[in-house]
């Protein structure tokens, strides 16, 4: 294998990926009302001017809820094309999913009361 092709192939990978995001964006309401959310989150944080750490934080806390509902997407689309059939099982499989997604987004609200609420106490 050339060099050339393996680097053709890591290109490829990556227009791949961003095929995925942008298909999960377009194609799952949940996933669109999370990063409205995230987005007017990071406006927040550009007007409130929180600091690297509070940056990280909101970072890493966004990322995981929408790295979450693309994960909870792909298994419920996994599970529709395996067992398009009800099954108490495959019901479980999503509701599990789901609910990692539902974690996820209830700490991400309290992560950015922490890190918001005594930014607006302070303008008040």
């Amino acid at each position: 294998m050339n060099s050339d092709y393996k680097g053709r192939k890591k290109w490829i990978g990556l227009s791949n990926a961003f095929n995925g995001v942008k298909a999960a964006f377009q194609e799952e309401r949940n996933l669109r009302i999370h990063g409205v959310i995230g987005f007017t989150a990071i406006i927040l944080g550009l007007i409130l001017r929180i600091s690297p750490l509070e940056w990280t934080a909101l970072i890493l806390t966004i990322a995981l809820v929408i790295t979450l509902e693309m994960i909870n997407s792909s298994i419920e689309r996994v599970m529709n094309y395996l067992a398009p059939e009800v099954h108490p099982l495959i019901g479980a499989i999503k509701d599990i999913a789901a609910g990692a997604v539902l974690i996820a987004a209830i700490s991400s609200i309290i992560i950015g009361f922490i890190i918001f609420i005594p930014k607006i106490m302070v303008m008040f």
